[in-house]
């Protein structure tokens, strides 16, 4: 007969007999064994109980009554119960305050609902958590990408259950997944709708500088925004937050802060956990840069922001994508937001033979891989592809 954990712990403490053994059924109805007791005849007290199991507990708790009051403790502890003491400390870790949004979105979308939190993780087995996993795949019709990052809740938390002491071990480490057979398959998406042609970008920048010239917003650098981004792929929360200070030499452009949205406010560190970047200016940006600087100063404007002529608040991204939306109307092209602007830059960088590390360092990529399969699509019309390839054959 297989010996629980107690019951092994027990009796490797215990210096008593246990009488009669296990697999033994007594005479009188009980089992017995001795304790010590200093104030006992012979130092000792004979304890009994009416099953086994009974009596092996109770000296269990004579040997480990830390033990035992921590499993106690623990037995209680599900997903649900630590969820938010895990997002407190994976805000610890991390300053991008959108994953923890999406982190959050995911719970209730995901987990919330679902009686697989409320299961104690001393009881949670592979098997459990296998079936969850798959069954998570096929409700959803999610890729291998969506698949991770919803399971990370449900991964990293029970691997903070083991770090905390609640469990020894992670079923879910043992759970695999064949995704050749599960997974959705991605598609990457047309380019047509990724990216600005080099036309598109061209008239975009002449419509920008117009309404520039012209004021005709009320925020009226705004379109020389939308020009700064068509020229340095930055994040629009980046570009909204730019500061003159920020041009730290010559050539070059420090990316190091940008504005939150969700809290309206900036903040100084970027998106990506790859920290600050340095972004080439050219001759455009320069341009962009000095005529914010020369029209704050008409109108008596001095202060850090670059974008903006409200006193120390910077560029709102709304006016932002608002021009971008008028801009791809009077193309009559599919609309596209500033995200597929800096696509466009960091794609002609590619196009233009800048090499592939230089790009996902100016990108803010902590990887190459990122860069070439997210933000790298081709930008030629119809009419310049089938050239190009033509040109190709043309042995």
């Amino acid at each position: 007969m297989k010996k629980t954990e107690h019951e092994q712990f027990v009796l490797r403490q215990h210096p008593y007999k246990i009488w009669p053994r296990k697999d033994e059924k007594p005479k009188d109805g009980r089992y017995r064994t001795y304790v010590k007791c200093p104030g006992a005849s012979g130092g000792r007290k004979l304890i009994k109980k009416a099953k086994y199991d009974d009596l092996i507990e109770e000296l269990y708790l004579l040997y480990a009554p830390e033990e035992k009051r921590k499993e106690e403790l623990y037995r209680g502890f599900t997903l649900r119960k630590l969820y938010p003491e895990w997002v407190k400390h994976k805000r610890l870790h991390t300053n991008a305050e959108t994953y923890i949004m999406r982190i959050n979105s995911d719970w209730k979308t995901y987990y919330s609902e679902d009686p697989i939190v409320d299961v104690p993780f001393v009881e949670l087995t592979k098997v459990q958590l296998d079936e969850w996993a798959h069954q998570l795949i096929k409700d959803h019709n999610m890729t291998k990408t969506r698949y991770y990052n919803v399971t990370v809740i449900m991964r990293q938390g029970l691997q903070y259950a083991v770090e905390l002491g609640i469990i020894q071990t992670s079923p879910f480490d043992s759970v695999k997944i064949d995704g050749g057979r599960l997974f959705q398959k991605v598609k990457k998406k047309a380019d047509h709708t990724q990216v600005f042609t080099k036309e598109e970008a061209r008239q975009i920048i002449q419509m920008a500088w117009d309404d520039f010239h012209n004021h005709v917003k009320v925020y009226e650098l705004a379109p020389l925004a939308v020009i700064f981004q068509l020229q340095t792929a930055l994040r629009i929360g980046e570009v909204c937050a730019a500061q003159f200070e920020d041009v730290e030499r010559e050539n070059y452009f420090h990316v190091q802060r940008m504005l939150r949205r969700d809290l309206k406010e900036i903040v100084e560190h970027t998106k990506s956990d790859c920290g600050d970047r340095e972004v080439f200016l050219s001759s455009t940006a320069k341009d962009v840069i000095q005529a914010a600087l020369m029209r704050q100063k008409e109108l008596g404007i001095n202060h850090r922001f670059i974008f903006s002529i409200r006193e120390n608040e910077p560029l709102p991204e709304r006016p932002v994508a608002d021009l971008y939306k008028k801009y791809c109307k009077r193309l009559g092209t599919v609309m596209k937001s500033s995200h597929k602007a800096r696509k466009t830059v960091i794609s002609a960088w590619i196009d233009n033979d800048i090499n592939i590390n230089t790009a996902r360092a100016m990108a803010g990529h902590s990887s190459e891989e990122t860069t070439l399969r997210n933000y790298v699509f081709d930008r030629s019309t119809e009419i310049e592809k089938k050239e190009l390839l033509e040109n190709a054959v043309s042995f």
